[in-house]
């Protein structure tokens, strides 16, 4: 016959108890699990195409929270600032198209509402440089003198300019910068490329 000793007893007794209580604790946690996955909405996963194929797409300027976010493709600019936040109160909306569909890669920028002081309205006329308009010193209306180029775009231009003079001490480095400015694509960058001068 197999006896054992009192602290052996002991040591199996605290052996099974902890053995029960393992088991009692897994049992309880995939049932609150499973119930958990029932009792709950699962949230449906972003749209995908039928490859299932994502797209990194870059969001800054009048947004929330700028940064690089993945969307599904064929997802529309309004995707992708939505996933950013939202445009914030000082964002300017206007000459967004936000059903465009966006491609892997692409960056969004928002603009922000531009309020040109007033002193920016009544600067003295500059010569232009070799018959050009200059994009760094041309006043609102010189600018707004371009073909297609409106008040909107006018006003887009002098706060570009004026953010890359805080940022980096320099405007325009090359009409190509125009490019930049949303709303100003291919064809209205062709009609003042040779008017303008950085």
């Amino acid at each position: 016959m197999f006896y054992l000793s009192r602290g052996e007893k002991v040591a199996l007794v605290l052996l099974l108890v902890l053995l029960l209580a393992g088991a009692s604790t897994l049992t309880y946690a995939k049932r609150r699990h499973g119930g958990r996955q029932t009792a709950e909405p699962i949230l449906a996963p972003a749209p995908t195409d039928a490859r299932g194929r994502q797209m990194a797409i870059r969001v800054s300027g009048a947004v929330s929270m700028p940064g690089v976010y993945g969307l599904p493709a064929g997802a529309r600019l309004r995707d992708a600032i939505s996933v950013a936040g939202g445009a914030t109160e000082r964002a300017d909306l206007r000459d967004l198209d936000l059903s465009v569909r966006l491609r892997d890669g692409e960056r969004v920028l928002v603009p922000y509402r531009v309020h040109v002081p007033v002193a920016e309205h009544e600067q003295v006329p500059v010569e232009p440089i070799g018959g050009a308009i200059s994009l760094n010193r041309a006043s609102k209306q010189e600018l707004e003198s371009l073909p297609g180029i409106g008040p909107v775009y006018a006003e887009q231009i002098i706060a570009y300019r004026l953010k890359k003079m805080r940022e980096e001490g320099a405007g325009f480095q090359s009409t190509d910068e125009l490019l930049n400015i949303p709303g100003i694509g291919p064809r209205r960058f062709a009609a003042v490329k040779d008017l303008v001068a950085p």
